[in-house]
């Protein structure tokens, strides 16, 4: 074998090992490709990249914070849960310690007006114009009767006047009315020298007599029907149209007060009461609803146990015992009034008196019948003889639950 022989085969082995090589390699990549790529696509293609998680919101990254921190979270929720109930018990301390007083003018002369009107001797009324006089305002009582009008100005205050309105006689009361718009337009002056001021009409304040003797409808007459409707609804309707104009003319706060303890739980024997009450609800729900487009705010303050000391003082000589549960001091009473009368928007609705809210809770909610039993169905007749007309009045109806509680 020649020299060119031997080289000719070398590199003939050279290839065929570099052709193996490349080989190999080639069917390594294909079984690559093969698996990738679908059995049933001609064409190949790379796998999708893994997908990423959105970043996590807001919420999640403050659960997975509390999950890390539980004791510090533990700590900080005890100490606004604290801090809440303290800086509220620290507003209604202040609150109650405030003074409210009525604003005066620049010389110190009262400004502000309020007109109350409604059953005029009776304690809680009588309570509540002393207070407002005493709180700074002028306060005009209507009188619709000479001895309300003596009734009145027998409590020797100078800012406390009569302010006589006959309604069986509509000149007469127009002709009223005229005299006390003039007082509101016209300028005063205190003192000689003193700046003039006008008086501002702050309040219309309706506190109408809504309580009955309790008696059983078969024992109430038509005459009695119609004397209590006149005396209680339509008495305060008449009233509140003749003020309508002037409300509205300086855009007076509107409030009317009514006891709601038994209208709302609407116990046997007081068909009269729950009457009047429901009749007095729907005429200020529309009263307010008119009034509203026009800037001037209605109130319907519901009233539950409220203790009035001329009333608790007569109880005690009497003989009355003491209900079970503590009343609703008169200041709450008289603070409620104040506020919603320099209010720049009133709420609708206020519930002072223990059982106030409660009661009418129960009385739309709890059936008729559980009422009943809570109340004892089959001593009515004791309910009735045992309640007299002054203490309802007195207690604004919340003697009624008191006997049931006593009872039980």
């Amino acid at each position: 074998m020649t020299d060119a022989q031997q080289l000719f085969d070398y590199a003939r082995k050279q290839f065929d090992s570099i052709a193996d090589d490349v080989e190999r390699h080639f069917e390594q990549v294909a079984g690559q490709l093969r698996e990738w790529m679908p059995t049933d696509s001609p064409f190949a293609h790379t796998p999708p990249p893994p997908k990423r998680l959105p970043p996590p919101t807001a919420l999640q990254a403050a659960q997975r914070w509390i999950s890390r921190n539980r004791a510090l979270t533990a700590a900080t929720v005890a100490f606004l849960v604290t801090g809440s109930i303290g800086a509220f018990v620290f507003v209604k301390a202040r609150e109650g310690k405030r003074k409210r007083r009525a604003k005066r003018s620049v010389s110190g002369a009262r400004m502000d007006v309020v007109v109350i009107a409604g059953a005029v001797a009776s304690p809680l009324t009588s309570a509540l114009y002393l207070d407002l006089e005493r709180r700074g305002f002028v306060v005009y009582v209507v009188a619709n009767t000479r001895e309300d009008e003596h009734y009145v100005r027998s409590q020797s205050r100078v800012d406390l006047l009569p302010l006589r309105m006959d309604l069986t006689d509509p000149f007469a009361a127009q002709e009223q009315m005229a005299r006390f718009k003039n007082l509101l337009e016209r300028e005063h002056i205190a003192f000689d020298g003193a700046d003039p001021h006008r008086l501002n009409f702050t309040g219309f304040i309706l506190v109408p007599d809504a309580q009955a003797s309790p008696t059983t409808i078969d024992d109430i007459s038509s005459e009695e029907w119609a004397d209590a409707l006149n005396a209680k609804v339509l008495n305060t309707i008449a009233t509140t149209q003749l003020f309508l104009p002037t409300v509205r003319e300086h855009k007076a706060k509107v409030l009317l007060l009514t006891p709601s303890v038994t209208p709302a739980l609407k116990p046997p024997g007081h068909a009269i009461e729950s009457t009047v009450y429901g009749a007095l609800e729907g005429f200020t729900s529309t009263l307010s609803a008119e009034l509203k487009p026009q800037g001037v705010s209605v109130s319907h303050f519901k009233l539950g146990n409220i203790d009035i000391p001329a009333v608790t003082a007569r109880q005690r000589r009497e003989g009355v015992p003491k209900p079970l549960l503590k009343a609703t001091p008169l200041r709450q009473l008289h603070d409620s009034v104040f506020d919603a009368l320099v209010a720049k928007r009133p709420s609708r609705t206020w519930h002072v008196g223990r059982g106030s809210l409660a009661y009418e809770i129960i009385g739309g909610w709890v059936p008729s019948s559980v009422i009943g039993w809570m109340m004892g169905a089959g001593r009515k007749s004791k309910i009735v003889d045992d309640v007299k007309d002054e203490d309802l009045q007195g207690s604004q109806a919340s003697l009624t639950w008191e006997k049931v509680e006593q009872d039980a």
